[in-house]
């Protein structure tokens, strides 16, 4: 789990259409910004992709995993000083909720989208 220690939830709220926004501050002084990269910090895909399926899991009050992911589109970078401070809206679908669609984004920037399959663990 990355939760409280590489970023820390801010706030949530459950919107009327099923889906759920948490605002996220990342953590500049974690251990993985020292490996990618010392210079220049750039938060990896896959830690974005584990904010995601914790946030699925908070929304849902389940624990999860990733079955499959059908679509992951990295649209701009997540760098702690230059966006330390994400939304990331996730949302099961209503006929399927192994289906999950989630998109980080802060102001006019979408740095990630994904749509892909969670199961119970």
């Amino acid at each position: 789990m990355l939760i409280k220690d590489f970023y820390y939830v801010e706030n949530h709220t459950a919107e009327s259409d099923g889906s759920h926004v948490y605002t996220v501050k990342l953590n500049a002084n974690h251990s993985v910004y020292q490996g990618h990269f010392p210079e220049r910090h750039i938060t990896p895909g896959v830690c974005n992709i584990q904010m995601i399926k914790e946030c699925v899991e908070d929304a849902t009050s389940k624990h999860l995993t990733f079955t499959a992911i059908d679509r992951c589109r990295l649209t701009a970078m997540v760098t702690p000083e230059g966006s330390p401070i994400l939304n990331i809206k996730v949302q099961t679908d209503t006929a399927d909720s192994s289906k999950v669609s989630a998109t980080i984004f802060y102001g006019e920037t979408t740095y990630m989208t994904l749509s892909g399959t969670v199961a119970e663990k």
